[in-house]
């Protein structure tokens, strides 16, 4: 079998241990770290010609062989154990020690600052969900301000609409609790039948004081925030949906996005996320209950952070256990591949995790 290795040299096919094609980098040690760098989770542009123009070959062994298998699908790889050391492959193309050592020196330098400078996508992850967070304690302070100010002049509306941003939405629109009359002419969100009557209904006969144009004004300016919060919210959202997708896809099609954003930010990034085992990551959030369960030898928490997610939080108790085991069984599988840059095995291991629990229901 053909054997291809890169290193600071370049690329190399090897037939029992012999360099039988080649493709060398330029002599650039800026040159040569951008090329490991690329070679960490992709093909660089000379392993692909390599493969290209060794015509007829069906089989490599390889290291890291999930970035080549995203090339060229219709090529066999085999994953290699050991890599060839750049010591052999120099000797073979007459390059001395010394020359060798230097190479490797002069472009480590040059690897450390680009790593220096390229910010892990997991970190802006862990910052985008902890945002998330942030703005939703705030709205929730803002909101029960609202609510409460705005419960002098139509109290009744506090107990119809239970939904935060719905509320924030009709007081900015309509102000005045007389203007709820027509409601449905005059707002952009449509309401259900029954929530709109009742609104009609309560705004008629409601027991709240009387506010004055300046007092709708100051109510209507301190909700517009609020609502501006919640469109950051949605814009933070949308962000992270994206770029979970670019570096932990995996990890976001079996738990989605937010919630896959969220264990990654709890287990302190997603290469120390791939290192946990399975039973560490099904606790995750529940650190607090695992440590009184330490303490006092109480029941141990069945899930952490995972709880969030639906099947796990819909599932009777008594199976709830199962679920959360067999999910952080799969996410552990997720985090080494996403981790590492293997393969695409999200949705099939999302339709085990669903099968696994509907077997138990």
């Amino acid at each position: 079998m053909v054997t291809l290795t890169t290193n600071v040299l370049g690329a190399f096919a090897l037939k029992d241990g012999r360099v039988m094609k080649y493709l060398l980098f330029p002599d650039d040690p800026k040159e040569i770290a951008l090329r490991l760098k690329i070679v960490e989770s992709d093909l660089c542009e000379e392993e692909i010609q390599l493969i290209e123009e060794l015509k007829g070959i069906k089989e490599f062994s390889v290291r890291g062989a999930g970035r080549f298998r995203k090339h060229f699908s219709d090529l066999k790889f085999t994953e290699e154990k050991d890599a060839v050391p750049a010591g052999d492959i120099a000797e073979q193309m007459g390059i001395m020690e010394p020359q060798l050592r230097d190479i490797i020196h002069k472009s480590n330098i040059e690897l450390a600052k680009i790593k220096l400078r390229v910010v892990e996508g997991d970190q802006l992850a862990m910052q985008a969900i902890s945002a998330i967070d942030d703005i939703d304690e705030v709205i929730n302070e803002l909101v029960e301000r609202l609510r409460e100010w705005y419960s002098i002049h139509f109290p009744e509306l506090d107990d119809i609409v239970a939904n935060h941003e719905l509320y924030v939405s009709l007081v900015h629109e309509l102000g005045n609790r007389d203007a709820f009359d027509n409601l449905q002419e005059k707002i952009k969100i449509k309401l259900h039948p029954d929530m709109a009557q009742k609104i009609r209904n309560a705004s008629k006969d409601s027991f709240g004081a009387e506010f004055s144009t300046p007092d709708i004004d100051a109510v209507k300016a301190f909700a517009k925030p609020i609502l501006d919060l919640y469109e950051n919210k949605a814009m933070i959202e949308a962000y992270i949906e994206q770029l979970m997708n670019k570096i932990a896809p995996n990890i976001s099609a079996l738990a989605g996005p937010l919630l896959g954003a969220r264990i990654i930010s709890l287990a302190g990034g997603l290469k120390r996320l791939s290192t946990l085992p399975a039973s560490t990551i099904q606790i995750l959030g529940a650190e607090d209950a695992f440590f009184k369960f330490l303490r006092t030898k109480i029941k141990p928490p069945k899930h952490g952070v995972i709880f969030q997610l639906p099947e796990i939080r819909s599932a009777p108790k008594k199976i709830r256990g199962k679920i959360s085991r067999t999910f952080a069984a799969k996410l552990a599988i997720c985090a080494k591949v996403d981790a590492f840059g293997g393969e695409f095995i999200g949705d099939k291991l999302r339709g085990d995790f669903l099968k696994r629990v509907d077997g138990l229901k």
